[in-house]
């Protein structure tokens, strides 16, 4: 049971729910959506952090969280002026009443001791928030933050009853949730004016893109996102993936494997630097030796620089397609954290052709 509630809310929490409460609030999601990191500090700094400590702590977390990408693997400096951001939960779930900026810290603090591996704190955290949930699961809710919470609360829980039999054992603890109502409702908060509506469309992308295997509905999802926010560095994983699932090339895609490579976080350089190993990859112009170079300086670059599972993955698969060593295909499988496209899995469209 607790292995199940610490997976939702790990989702739950994965982009930060909000409800933002004034106009300065919504000028920082934005800037650091933007990645205007200087804009959103300074306003973040007007804020007086006595009379308004709730709303002043709520936005330094969400600031940390965005310019220390990922929060969970900085030092213990960072670390613990991230966690003294974040607040508690208050919920009133008889009245269905409740804090925004708590419930988001409650679930940024889930997140934060998930990662951690404090699966203790992380539950405790999360508890109140799941109360909610499970009480607007039944009915649309009219707020979009709630809607957002169910529609994510409604496909995983059908994700993890199908994809995880371990996982299904345990399911009947909980309110059972629909995958369809889920994705229905996070489109419908997607389209909508509003800090939330951004939060649906990383989900879509993501869920899309990795989880449903449809790169083409991951890609018109990941191309709203990209003409919301075009510097955000961190959405260009979602639109390069999505581009390449379909064995395409751009020039815009060149252009922001390029800035991910240039970006002075070795964080970014690591995916700028595998994308353009995958793409070289997927442009068929090189040797089969010279692919296989490419894509091991890679593979080499991201194990000196902390790692990484997922484009491990996708390194792996690519250097199994050009080579047909079945050793890299093992290191895929052992690296492999979603089952897709880019790791070998036929998408789902009809007549599709994988080019890579």
């Amino acid at each position: 049971m607790r292995l199940l509630v610490l997976l939702l809310l790990f989702h739950l929490s994965t982009n930060g729910f909000s409800q933002l409460e004034d106009e300065k609030s919504v000028q920082v999601f934005k800037h650091l959506y933007s990645f205007n990191f200087e804009e959103a500090d300074s306003i973040i700094s007007s804020i007086d952090s006595t009379t308004e400590s709730s709303n002043y702590n709520f936005l330094r977390a969400h600031y940390m969280r965005w310019f220390h990408l990922p929060i969970h693997n900085q030092n213990d400096s960072i670390l613990n002026a991230y966690k003294n951001y974040l607040t508690t939960a208050e919920v009133n779930i008889e009245l269905n009443k409740f804090n925004y900026n708590q419930i988001n810290g409650a679930l940024l603090s889930a997140e934060y001791n998930y990662n951690k591996g404090n699966y203790y704190k992380a539950l405790q955290s999360g508890s109140m928030v799941y109360d909610l949930v499970k009480n607007n699961l039944d009915q649309e809710p009219e707020q979009q933050e709630v809607k957002l919470l169910s529609a994510l609360y409604h496909y995983y829980y059908q994700y993890y009853k199908t994809e995880n039999s371990v996982i299904g054992t345990m399911i009947w603890f909980f309110k059972e949730g629909d995958k369809e109502t889920g994705l229905k409702w996070l489109e419908e908060v997607a389209n909508q004016e509003s800090i939330v509506s951004t939060e649906a469309l990383i989900y879509l992308s993501h869920i899309y893109l990795r989880l449903e295997n449809n790169p083409d509905k991951a890609l018109y999802y990941a191309n709203k996102l990209h003409q919301l926010y075009p510097n955000n560095l961190k959405f260009y994983e979602l639109y390069i993936e999505s581009h390449f699932s379909l064995g395409e090339l751009t020039r815009e895609v060149y252009s922001q494997i390029q800035e991910l490579k240039d970006s002075e976080k070795t964080y970014f350089q690591k995916y700028g630097i595998c994308y353009e190993a995958i793409g070289k990859n997927i442009e068929a112009e090189l040797r089969s030796d010279e692919k296989e170079t490419r894509l091991n300086e890679a593979l080499s670059f991201i194990n000196q620089n902390g790692g990484g599972s997922h484009l491990s993955s996708l390194l792996f698969r690519s250097l199994y397609h050009t080579t047909g060593d079945e050793e890299y295909l093992k290191q895929k499988n052992k690296h492999e954290v979603y089952q897709f496209a880019l790791t070998g899995y036929t998408p789902k469209q009809k007549d599709y052709n994988y080019k890579n």
